[in-house]
């Protein structure tokens, strides 16, 4: 009985303790019907800009895991991993999953038009920039992919799984 008490003293204080406790916990019950909605959101967002849906849902799962509040080590924030300045230069708040789903969508439909539908290069345009696609391109011409940095070349690679590139 003394063991049982202790064990739930214990419980209790790391909830007090640790707020995010709590949340993590709630957040694993409704994780598969919020990520569900946001793959649709994803899906829809895709279509209306004009993109494959099933490319762009492989890319936000690349991307965050289809968590809204990922932030990365580089700064990259929200479900789409917008930099700050990318965000505030296409007029998105990156927390807003509706706006950065939407947000991301058309960036990718612009830059796989700037890249002639070539959309491995607009991939590494979202993942390292464009000018590291140029200068992928003007280092190394037709293997420009060879140029990119492993990381965003493994990123092309996952989401392009199945695609000819």
């Amino acid at each position: 009985m003394r063991k049982l008490l202790l064990i739930g003293l214990v419980i209790v204080a790391a909830a007090l303790l640790y707020p995010s406790f709590q949340a993590t916990a709630q957040h694993k019950s409704i994780s598969h019907v919020t990520v569900t909605s946001y793959v649709s959101m994803a899906r829809q967002a895709a279509t209306d800009a004009g993109i494959s849906p099933d490319i762009f849902e492989r890319q936000i799962e690349q991307e965050s895991k289809f968590d809204p509040r990922a932030l990365s080590p580089a700064g990259a924030q929200g479900i789409a991993q917008f930099m700050p300045a990318t965000a505030r230069a296409l007029g998105i708040d990156p927390w807003n999953p509706e706006q950065a789903l939407k947000g991301a969508a058309h960036l990718m439909a612009s830059y796989n038009k700037q890249y002639h539908g070539n959309y491995a290069a607009a991939l590494a345009a979202y993942n390292a920039g464009p000018g590291a696609v140029k200068s992928a391109v003007d280092r190394c011409r037709s293997q420009w992919q060879r140029c990119l940095p492993a990381e965003t070349q493994h990123y092309i690679t996952v989401i392009l799984a199945g695609q000819q590139q």
